[in-house]
């Protein structure tokens, strides 16, 4: 290329190469969907991690012999895999349905919150529109979908800084409902407020998690004043109650909904801070064979010395991989624990019914909370 061009002539030429750029991609993605289609008709697995990795290698090196750093092209092209995996998945999961356009959704809070905010995404990927029906408690979710009153709810039950959100679990542990589907949502905490009451905040609102993942913060600075609210939502709305010392925790979407300022960002304790919503329903369809799958479950075990150990021993034996294990306390029985625990793996496996065989064997008591298809999607390496 000319060394003598101008800055404009320069742009412009850059602009040209990008149109390029989303025009290869929109032409890689039909031929995704004809893959697709492939898989659909054979029942081949949605990915090909081996077929990955090649692809990688060969970018990889391609961008080497042209100067591109490899950490470009490695982020690029699992960008690539990733809406790719995802496009698919959705076509096999267990919330698949072709007549899927509009979908009554039970979620936490309202407008802003990021239970809204994780129905909206969790739905836009299958094509359907979300009719919101916001509650004010978790309990009145899961009796929305056990009473028919919506088609699915979509609920918080853990993130990486804070853990577990127990309600949760033991609100699903006693429900008719089954976990369908899962969403991660990366969770950018932000202050919001007025832009004019930058500088004298003193009162800041905010669910109690999201307060409650932002404590290295709020210690930081003593002179504010913490109020729980019942949801973002609520917290947004105090704000336009109060006066402009007051700001709430919410992220950046909610505060261009309620039209408020972002008066500073990244106020979360951690910078990777994911919630990891389930998404319930009435009835459990099982994802087709070919997805990742997930399979959520709650056990008791015998009274026996290590009955513990001794009913997981079929997951180890199977390569089974437990991606949580988490012990509860019985309701009502004193020093008595319950297990919940994620499995990788589809229900209907011959490992994983090897390993559920040998659980039995071992526990008083099984419940099967869901097998659906899995949100996280893991990125393979040219090293592997």
């Amino acid at each position: 290329m000319a060394t003598d061009m101008t800055r404009d002539e320069i742009r412009s030429a850059i602009s040209d190469i990008d149109k390029e750029l989303i025009d290869a991609i929109a032409r890689r993605s039909g031929l995704v969907e004809e893959i697709l289609k492939a898989k659909a008709r054979t029942g081949s697995p949605v990915r090909d991690r081996e077929r990955e990795r090649d692809v990688l290698r060969a970018a990889v090196q391609q961008g080497s012999e042209k100067g591109v750093p490899a950490e470009l092209v490695e982020t690029l092209f699992h960008a690539l895999f990733e809406a790719s995996v995802r496009r698919q998945r959705q076509q096999f999961d267990s919330m698949r349905n072709d007549e899927l356009n509009e979908a009554t959704v039970a979620y936490l809070g309202g407008p802003g919150s990021y239970s809204h905010i994780a129905a909206q995404k969790v739905f836009q990927r299958r094509n359907a529109t979300v009719v919101p029906s916001p509650k004010r408690d978790f309990v009145s979710i899961f009796r929305a979908v056990e009473n028919a009153e919506v088609d699915y709810g979509v609920i918080p039950i853990e993130n990486t800084t804070t853990g577990s959100i127990n309600e949760v679990y033991d609100i699903l542990i006693n429900s008719h409902t089954q976990i369908i589907g899962e969403f991660l949502l990366r969770v950018d905490h932000c202050l919001v407020g007025r832009a004019s009451g930058q500088g004298r905040v003193r009162r800041v609102f905010g669910h109690p998690q999201a307060l409650a993942q932002c404590r290295r913060y709020i210690s930081s600075h003593p002179e504010l004043e913490t109020h729980m609210a019942a949801s973002t939502t609520r917290a947004l709305e105090r704000l336009l109650e109060d006066d402009d010392t007051a700001v709430a925790v919410a992220g950046e979407d909610a505060a261009r909904l309620f039209g408020m300022d972002i008066l500073e960002r990244n106020v979360g304790d951690h910078e990777q801070n994911i919630t990891r919503f389930i998404v319930i329903g009435r009835k459990s369809k099982l994802p087709t064979r070919e997805v990742e799958c997930k399979t959520s479950m709650m056990f008791t075990t015998r009274d026996t010395p290590g009955s513990l150990v001794n009913a997981l021993i079929g997951f180890r034996d199977n390569g089974i991989n437990l991606v949580k294990l988490e012990s509860r306390p019985i309701a009502g029985n004193p020093w008595e624990e319950m297990f919940i625990m994620d499995v990788e793996g589809h229900l209907e496996d011959s490992k994983i019914r090897e390993s559920m065989s040998v659980l039995e064997e071992h526990t008083r008591e099984i419940k099967l909370l869901g097998c659906y298809a899995m949100d996280a999607i893991d990125k393979v390496s040219v090293a592997e």
